[in-house]
């Protein structure tokens, strides 16, 4: 991990350590402390180049085996004598930390705002925003294929819900039937969730909307799937042990849907094809999705309020979901190592909507896709 953005930050505000209070929900935290914890620890970055994590005795064993950081325990670093001349714990760190690594601290701008007034008694803070964020948007090879296993895992997820579809039977109403029970988005949810789980990913919010509801980009789904209606599959797992997300949508449909929606499948996947084709180092996410979003335009889908082609175009996809960089009408220029979406929709109420996701790493002549997952609409 290259260090040197944090430590010209450190340099720039003059100050004496990059100092983060959390637990690894935290992505940055788990991004550079390398070490799972449900409990707040310390990670200290110092500017002269050391890297620190103050644990915990009862971590210390672990830390030592999980992280690449130098680890301190609290009791070394005095946090015991802190606590008891101060008599509370945010005081007690704060000196601690003051005492470790000086009392002019870098901190990120998620760091609780109760330990930040705790450290501003007695330290001098600075806030920053994106450096370590634009750290985690340049992936590393490591990194690239830890994403790309995670979207096979989610490929072959995704491929039990389109042949759950594919074998449900259909009712006299159009409603889906499988193994004589309804087949609904719930359902869809589950066999996917399932199978994630036996390969090591959690997944969470995962979208299997019919109908009306795939309008709405977001909605989850509820409810009796039926035939000859878009169904959208927006799946995103992390993997569990490295902490690293997947993402892809289909839009599929148990017999042939109407031609409003096949015609918008076609400028959809005509839409992803462009953006791909114009993906390299050097060109702007604006750039990307201003092109998608003219195509659109072009071939007559206006986008006015809550319909049309109504988000960006994709995003970042990292230990977060979502992450730098973007491809909005606000995206920056594209690095190499950057693993983005290229997830262009178009939503209708009362038609329904459409939307197709791939996932790939930009590089320095084009797009290195990781999506290898079949793309049909009609499935039978």
């Amino acid at each position: 991990m290259n260090m040197a953005e944090i430590s010209a930050v450190l340099k720039e505000k003059n100050c004496d350590a990059y100092v983060i209070y959390d637990t690894s929900d935290n992505e940055d935290m788990r991004y550079l402390s390398g070490f799972l914890a449900t409990d707040p620890f310390i990670y200290v970055y110092k500017k002269d180049g050391g890297e620190f994590l103050i644990v915990s005795s009862m971590e210390e064993l672990r830390a030592r085996r999980e992280s690449p950081c130098s680890i301190v325990t609290r009791n070394a670093a005095g946090f015991a004598e802190f606590l008891k001349e101060t008599g509370d714990a945010d005081a007690a760190y704060a000196k601690m930390i003051s005492e470790f690594c000086g009392n002019r601290l870098l901190v990120p701008y998620s760091m609780p705002v109760g330990f930040a007034r705790a450290l501003e008694k007695i330290n001098e803070i600075s806030v920053d925003t994106d450096t370590v964020l634009s750290m985690r948007a340049k992936k590393t090879a490591d990194e690239i294929e830890k994403i790309r296993a995670v979207q096979k895992k989610n490929e072959r997820g995704v491929s039990l819900a389109v042949d759950a579809v594919r074998k449900a039977d259909v009712a006299e109403d159009g409603g889906l039937f499988l193994e004589d029970e309804p087949l609904t988005s719930e359902k869809l949810r589950a066999i996917m969730h399932e199978a994630f789980f036996r390969m090591g990913l959690d997944d969470k919010d995962t979208i299997a909307s019919c109908g009306a509801d795939t309008a709405l980009p977001h909605a989850k789904g509820e409810g009796q799937l039926f035939a000859n209606q878009p169904i959208v599959l927006d799946v995103f797992p992390r993997d569990i042990e490295t902490g690293y997300f997947a993402d892809m949508t289909r839009t599929i449909s148990k017999g042939k849907p109407s031609d409003e929606i096949c015609r918008m499948y076609e400028v959809v996947h005509e839409a992803k094809e462009l953006a791909v084709s114009l993906i390299r180092a050097g060109v702007s996410g604006a750039e990307v999705h201003n092109a998608a979003a003219d195509y659109f335009t072009k071939e007559g889908y206006v986008t006015a309020g809550t319909s049309g082609f109504i988000h960006s175009l994709g995003h970042g996809v990292g230990l977060a979901i979502h992450e730098s960089p973007s491809l909005s009408v606000r995206g920056g220029v594209l690095e190499e190592g950057n693993v983005v979406t290229v997830e262009p929709g178009l939503y209708y109420p009362g038609i329904g909507g459409v939307r197709l996701e791939d996932m790939g790493v930009v590089t320095e002549d084009g797009f290195d896709r990781f999506t290898t997952f079949e793309e049909e609409l009609i499935v039978v």
